[in-house]
């Protein structure tokens, strides 16, 4: 993850420059979109009240002009333009909505308009774009934004960027105008976040028309770029466009006018899990029965799942559009939890998922017994013939895919998958997988060798068995097989040809793997077959050169009374020459396959030819197939598990290489010691000891390291190496450190005095005795034990969040003090070890779960406050930055980072620890 170098540090946030957009401009914006947008409609619903205990206005603009808000905004974009921009013509990037509200306000202000999309942009979206009359130039989401700038210093266009401009946003905010104008004043008003033009816009009426409202801004967890540059003050770029179901919001950036807008007036911003946006838009589909796309459940999920309290509270929610194509979406293919009551849901741990088992997505129907199997030892998701869009974004999470033979996964597929450790497919040879892409990342391929091979080798031998039994001397032993095209199949038939002491000519034009690797068997030309051979078997795959491989000229070449098989294809014999060559008496019999179902008038030939009294008919080779198939999925998944639950080097050790962007600490860090570390890094050129991690909620949270990731972020890493160990390990404990402060003249009233001036804390005298129970009040922040022995508590007014009422009061006493960590509460121990001790702060015990939820959703606790104690810590890694630091996808840098892993065991040199480590410093 990047940072532009136009944003400011988290340290000056207070800085970030303000906006010039004043919330009277919004209303304004909305006075001259008056009878061109929609007014849409708001709605409300008993039974959404009813679950999330307030009142919900939805402000439905998936009724707006081409279905979503973006209309207003582009729309009052060009009409604010001078005549000279307009007569160059607009242009602008855009993965959809504001493709087409730029490409209908073009067409109805009579302006030529051009739109980048990505290659992988919604076809609904991309169709309804090119109806309005836009011109839609595509590439790859990476380069969107390059493309328009070519194409603006070639053809002139002017630019009007999607949401980083000032009449965008003000557009945009009309329809937040409409809301409270319908609804009045509000308590909390909820927007989907993507580039931030629609956060920005409904910021501003909020300030305008119901000052007292917060505004809560929600993001994919997926891409929450613009939820982090709220929180630190600048502007924070994703490596990759970020692959969620919202596609509306996938942005790598947020705008700098709407970052600065967002800075002054949104609130609050949240995240949300894929899982959670399916299942709110799952129940606004079923129960609402509105329309809406991703990007707009977007907004309502954190009220629906729970995660955000709006009991008794007015809550107005802005679902964003309505385009969706609604055939190929597959959100609702997943089942979706039932809703628990708050309690329950709360009484248990909120990690996503079980690291401990590994993630299997699945596109191909799978036998049932096969497929409970596979459930029983991992978490599967069963999604049928996605499409490339959807299976792109997908298998970035999965540990293992199981495809069928129509799924095409080539290199670029696979460099998604940067965590498979295995790729599956039911078929002899998977044709449809770059095996050798795979391999170099160390990715496993698997198959069932000669499989369906073997059943249709089988039948073919009991067909020819069947034929000598009826109209020959029932022996096939001394006699000749020739077989037409020679591959797998052919291979298995000769196997069990040559058992039965039978000779084998194979005709095979150009050479092939099976017949190279079969000594002894005769390859000649198709005329000198057909005369010399007994028995002749069809093996070749059905194409227009191979129709009607046998016609009438070719089977008059066969030996007289010999006879024919055809497993394959029916369309590879000419059947009306082979029937008139059994009634001739030419051949002495047939053996071909049941018409396909498929064909529902076939002709009179072909039923004659099944009808003839020297003609046997067997099941389509299709049928063989499908009887096969569940022994096929069943070797299938026992290789795939046997791959999963062996244990590379990487698993032995819990080491992972993951992107810098899912990671997070879950204290604030020490600036001066990080720039201390970057020093070191780059002297160096290597990781010496792996930050530690616990996953919870998506993320990478941060147990012991944060310097060292911070000084990744700084030094432009896109990825890390973690350990990461479960969140509820035995042995992994969390301890609280007291600070100890201390100060040379100041004494410790000055202190207080100057604490006294948070917003959000009381503070009040503490007698000895209450000492032991103060830590157990929910409003108690902590309490302060000056040199004398006096107590002081300091209590949380709830006006503020919580943690940021104490990362300021821990800020607070660092300025004016020096700050030591102490496990000690005894003053003449304290005095003895810091003379200058004015006061200790003694805080209550965390709990891990709360951290790590703080963590997850990019809240931190103060720096130096905790201590995690982690049991098997790895140290001496000894990675190569340079090597580490290579841009390449990372698929790839996994597969180093394994044989990296591999070689070190080899040689003995990586120290891993059985005993519990603890580590006080860099």
């Amino acid at each position: 993850m990047e940072e532009h170098g136009r944003g400011r540090s988290a340290g000056s946030a207070a800085r970030l420059t303000m906006t010039h957009l004043q919330p009277q401009e919004v209303l304004l914006a909305a006075q001259r979109l008056d009878g061109i947008v929609n007014r849409t409609p708001v709605h409300t619903s008993r039974t959404l009240n009813a679950r999330c205990g307030g009142e919900l206005f939805l402000k439905c603009e998936n009724f707006q002009r081409v279905g979503a808000f973006k209309f207003r905004g582009a729309y009052h974009a060009i009409s604010r333009l001078s005549a000279e921009e307009k007569a160059r013509g607009v242009i602008t990037f855009s993965s959809g909505n504001h493709a087409q509200g730029l490409a209908l306000a073009a067409q109805l202000l009579g302006v030529t308009a051009v739109v980048v999309m990505p290659e992988n942009a919604p076809p609904i979206k991309r169709a309804a774009t090119e109806g309005y009359g836009a011109h839609v130039v595509t590439c790859s989401a990476l380069e969107r934004e390059k493309v328009a700038a070519e194409l603006v210093a070639e053809h002139g266009y002017t630019f009007i960027h999607p949401y980083d401009n000032d009449n965008i946003i003000l557009g945009q905010g009309s329809a937040a105008v409409e809301l409270f104008q319908e609804c009045g004043e509000l308590d909390y008003l909820f927007v989907p976040v993507g580039g931030g033009g629609l956060i920005s816009g409904s910021a501003l009426a909020t300030a305008a028309l119901s000052p007292f409202c917060q505004v809560v801004g929600v993001e994919p967890e997926m891409g929450a770029d613009a939820n982090q540059s709220w929180r630190e003050g600048r502007i924070v770029t994703l490596d990759a466009v970020p692959q969620t179901i919202a596609d509306g919001l996938r942005t790598r950036f947020v705008g700098e006018r709407n970052l600065a807008v967002m800075r002054q007036y949104v609130h609050d911003m949240r995240t949300v899990s894929e899982a959670q946006i399916m299942e709110t838009l799952q129940f606004v589909w079923t129960y609402l029965k509105l329309i809406i796309e991703p990007s707009s459940a977007v907004a309502l999920a954190p009220i629906f799942s729970g995660e955000f309290d709006i009991a008794g509270r007015r809550v107005g929610v802005i679902f964003s559009g309505g385009n969706v194509n609604t055939p190929d979406c597959g959100f609702f293919h997943q089942g979706v939890e039932t809703k628990e009551a708050p309690a329950a849901r709360a009484s248990r741990p909120t990690a996503v998922r079980d690291k401990t088992r590994p993630r299997v997505l699945v596109t191909d129907v799978l036998d049932a017994a096969a497929l409970r199997e596979l459930q029983e030892a991992a978490e599967v998701d069963v999604r049928p013939d996605p499409p490339l869009d959807e299976f792109v974004r997908l298998i970035s999470s999965y540990d293992a895919l199981v495809v069928g033979p129509q799924q095409h996964v080539d290199s670029q597929v696979i460099d998604y998958g940067y965590k498979l450790r295995a790729i599956a497919c039911a078929t002899a040879q998977p044709d449809n997988i770059e095996a050798a892409a795979a391999r170099d990342l160390g990715v496993e391929v698997i198959y069932v060798p000669g499989g369906n091979a073997v059943a249709i080798a089988e039948h073919t031998l009991a067909r020819l068995l069947m034929l000598d039994n009826q109209f020959a001397n029932g022996s096939l032993a001394g006699k000749t097989l020739g077989l037409v095209g020679y591959g797998r199949v052919a291979k298995q038939v000769t196997k069990r040809a040559e058992a039965f002491e039978m000779t084998v000519l194979a005709n095979q034009p150009r050479l092939t793997p099976e017949l190279a690797g079969s000594a002894g068997i005769e390859s000649t030309d198709l005329l000198d077959l057909l005369g010399r051979a007994d028995y002749v078997s069809l093996h070749v795959p059905f194409s227009p050169e191979t129709q009607a491989l046998l016609g009438a000229a070719e089977l008059a070449q066969m030996k007289r009374g010999a006879f024919l098989v055809n497993t394959g294809h029916t369309d590879l014999v000419d059947e009306e020459a082979l029937l008139e060559a059994l009634q001739s008496g030419h051949l002495g019999g047939a053996a071909v396959s049941a018409l396909p179902v498929l064909i529902t008038k076939a002709p009179a030939y072909a039923l004659s030819l099944r009808a003839h009294p020297r003609t046997i008919v067997a099941p389509h080779v299709s049928a063989i197939i499908e009887q096969q198939r569940p022994a096929l999925d069943a070797a299938m998944v026992t290789q795939l598990l046997q791959v999963l639950h062996s244990s590379g080097a990487g698993d032995a050790l819990s080491l992972e290489l993951v992107p810098v962007a899912n990671v997070t600490p879950h204290e604030a860090v020490d600036e001066k010691r990080v720039q201390r570390l970057v020093q070191r890094l780059q002297e160096e050129g290597r990781l010496v000891n792996p930050p530690v991690t616990t996953f919870w909620n998506g993320r990478y949270v941060i147990l012991d390291g944060a310097t060292r990731y911070a000084a990744f972020r700084q030094m432009g890493y896109r990825d890390i190496i973690v350990q990461v160990v479960p969140p509820h390990q035995p042995g992994l404990e969390l301890h609280t450190w007291y600070h100890a402060i201390s100060h040379e003249e100041r004494p410790v009233a000055e202190l207080l005095a100057e604490l006294e001036q948070i917003e959000g804390v009381r503070l009040l005298p503490l007698a000895e005795k209450e000492l032991r129970t103060a830590l157990a009040d929910s409003e108690t922040l902590c309490y302060f034990l000056d040199r004398h022995g006096r107590a002081v508590l300091v209590q949380d007014t709830g006006i503020r969040e919580r943690l940021d009422v104490m990362n300021e009061l821990v800020t607070t006493y660092g300025r004016w003090g020096s700050v030591e960590r102490t496990m000690l509460t005894d003053v003449p121990r304290l005095l003895a070890q810091f003379p200058q001790m004015q006061a200790v702060a003694v805080f209550p015990q965390f709990v891990p779960d709360e951290v790590f939820d703080a963590a997850s959703n990019g809240r931190f606790l103060p720096a130096g406050l905790t201590r995690f104690l982690i049991p098997a810590r790895i140290l001496r890694l000894n990675a190569d930055l340079e090597r580490l630091k290579k841009v390449e996808p990372l698929a790839q840098k996994r597969a180093w980072f394994a044989q990296f892993l591999a070689d070190k065991l080899t040689r003995s040199r990586l120290r891993y620890y059985q005993e519990p480590v603890i580590l006080l410093d860099e």
